[in-house]
């Protein structure tokens, strides 16, 4: 017969039936964990296999190399009167040497090849040295045989680009990138590949492959990032002709910490096609862009007509994408003289600069004021700048970045932005609030900015109108005012040390990646160098207490910064690339003068 349960009956099953569903949900997770926990001590293991024989591979590459170097020297009967004459030529010059065959372009390889040995084992800026493909290069073509250096992230066929990341270990291209078939086309000669930060997402210069690239006259200091070992080598003379990459000043910064120039194109300028996407540079918001470093604006300007040229063109053919433009070299010539717009850190979206960077801005309106040029006082429209930047580049909330890493030794650069990543969305928005609440702007623009596009409920649609409305209106101010090009300061500090410990700095950077999230041309030129002046003002007068990226500036600036190479940064509206190198080279040439 049925008996009806009893209420108490009842409760004790119903009691019973969600403890037993808790136990397995509980079960469950810790099951889930532990497969999680081996899944990535597995993981784990493997990545560091491959990073050991990955070192010891190329360890035993640079050796071989060097003495075949040192054997081929031998052979040759360079000299070293011969060497130092060829390096001390400026790049056109050099070029034009070439073309003329007065030069032999296998002395001159073998020239930079010694002096890229000599800078690598003073800041291990190398990763592996090219042996010449002389039937892949065109040395009719307007470089003539030239040098060429390339960061890492360039592939090449059959190569690996490891970007610092285990994971890239083993995976080498079938082809090589278009930049470099273009370059080998116009007849320029890849010969080494430099190091980067891991992930390319730091402007400091280590990776747990290929180790920390040293500043080449400041071994204390980093050279900057990402394109870390190529700034060293070109600053260390020991490549006439750098290419490197520029998300958020990956060119222009290490360039300017290291004393020699850097380029960023317009973004399309050049061909881009076949790059190995790591971290950020996937997303196509402000995408990233590649461009050269040389000893001066000469040279990356030869590099620049000579890819963009429409005969020979090459860059057109291997890539349809690309809107064909020629390049106006009338525009880099021209006699006119400029309107330039000059700022320091007027505008509340940008940071506070050091008095070496300011002062080099002064110095910089000055010399151009005496060739002639009109510099007027500009103030930046106001627009959340930085705050943009941070949301495209991490727009899919550190994903990416995640996945690239997983399992793999990290180096403490990246560590914080990728522990940033991993915390859950909902406890990155209560600190970027509880960050807000306390006065710490900087710390909230960075966390609600690791959240991704959908942070703020729009998605990419609404960030991708936010960053078209802004770059509107800059060109709309810039037009306003009937500016030529505009000076600024290259970042709000000189070369950091080369292990930081005084925390994070990132909003030093936003001088950089402000023409990136405008997508502007722009570049950096040495000016003037740290003076025990400016050491003093900065005690004296650097708001250190304004946030704790002032800290860690202030306090990486100490008397140890003294010589250290400060630039000023030029920029040009989009597609007037050659409009900025003008200015570039007129700033170059006025500061030589004085």
């Amino acid at each position: 017969d049925f008996k009806p349960v009893s209420m108490g009956r009842r409760q004790s099953l119903a009691l019973a039936l969600i403890a037993s569903a808790a136990i397995a949900a509980a079960a469950s997770g810790l099951a889930s964990l532990l497969y999680d926990w081996r899944r990535r001590s597995v993981r784990a293991a493997d990545l560091s296999l491959r990073r050991q024989r990955r070192r010891a591979d190329l360890a035993e590459a640079k050796a071989r190399f060097v003495e075949s170097v040192k054997a081929a020297t031998e052979r040759a009967g360079l000299s070293p009167a011969e060497e130092a004459e060829i390096l001390a030529l400026p790049t056109a010059e050099l070029v034009g040497r070439l073309q003329a065959r007065t030069l032999d372009h296998r002395r001159v390889l073998l020239a930079y090849q010694r002096r890229a040995i000599d800078v690598d084992s003073r800041t291990n800026c190398a990763v592996e040295f090219l042996a010449p493909d002389w039937a892949g290069v065109d040395l009719d073509g307007p470089l003539a045989g030239l040098p060429v250096s390339l960061k890492d992230n360039f592939c090449l066929a059959g190569r690996d680009s490891c970007v610092g990341c285990s994971a890239l270990i083993g995976r080498p291209a079938e082809a090589d990138c278009s930049p470099v078939a273009a370059l080998k086309a116009l007849g320029g000669v890849p010969f080494v590949r430099t190091a980067v930060p891991q992930s390319m997402m730091s402007v400091l210069s280590s990776n747990p492959i290929d180790g920390t690239v040293r500043h080449p006259s400041a071994p204390g200091r980093s050279p900057g990032g990402s394109s870390s070992g190529e700034a060293a080598l070109v600053a260390g003379s020991g490549s006439p002709l750098g290419l490197g990459t520029d998300l958020g000043g990956s060119i222009r910064l290490p360039a300017a910490w290291c004393g020699c120039v850097g380029f960023k194109p317009t973004n399309g300028r050049l061909t881009s096609q076949g790059f190995g996407a790591a971290a950020a540079g996937a997303q196509r918001l402000v995408p990233g862009t590649w461009g050269p470093l040389a000893h001066d604006v000469g040279g990356v300007a030869l590099l620049m007509s000579a890819m963009c040229s429409a005969r020979p063109g090459h860059q057109y053919r291997l890539d349809p994408e690309l809107p064909p433009l020629d390049w106006a070299g009338d525009d880099c010539d021209g006699q006119r003289p400029l309107v330039i717009g000059y700022f320091v850190d007027e505008s509340p979206h940008l940071f506070d600069a050091l008095p070496c960077m300011r002062r080099a801005v002064q110095l910089a309106k000055s010399a151009l004021e005496s060739r002639g040029h009109r510099l007027v006082a500009w103030r930046l429209p106001d627009a959340p700048y930085f705050e943009l930047y941070l949301r495209c580049v991490f727009s899919d909330g550190g994903r990416r970045l995640v996945d690239l890493l997983d399992g793999d030794e990290l180096s403490p650069a990246v560590r914080h932005s990728l522990d940033t990543a991993r915390t859950p969305r909902w406890l990155r928005r209560a600190r970027a609030r509880a960050a807000a609440a306390s006065g710490r702007r900087e710390a909230a623009v960075w966390l609600e900015a690791s959240l991704g596009a959908d942070a703020d409920g729009g998605g990419v649609w609404h960030l991708a109108q936010r960053l078209a409305d802004a770059r509107r209106q800059f060109c709309f101010a810039w037009r306003q005012a009937g500016l030529d090009g505009l000076i600024c300061p290259a970042g709000a500090c000189p070369a950091v040390h080369l292990a930081p410990t005084s925390g994070s700095f990132t909003g030093a950077l936003s001088y950089f990646n402000l023409f990136n999230t405008l997508n502007c041309p722009a570049g950096t030129v040495p000016v003037t160098r740290v003076t025990a002046e400016d050491l003093a003002e900065a005690a004296a007068a650097y708001p250190a207490g304004k946030s704790a990226w002032h800290r860690s500036v202030a306090a990486m600036h100490d008397a140890s910064s003294d010589g250290l190479p400060v630039s000023v940064q030029c920029a040009a509206l989009p597609w007037r690339d050659e409009a900025c190198l003008r200015l570039m080279a007129e700033l170059e040439a006025a500061v030589a003068r004085q």
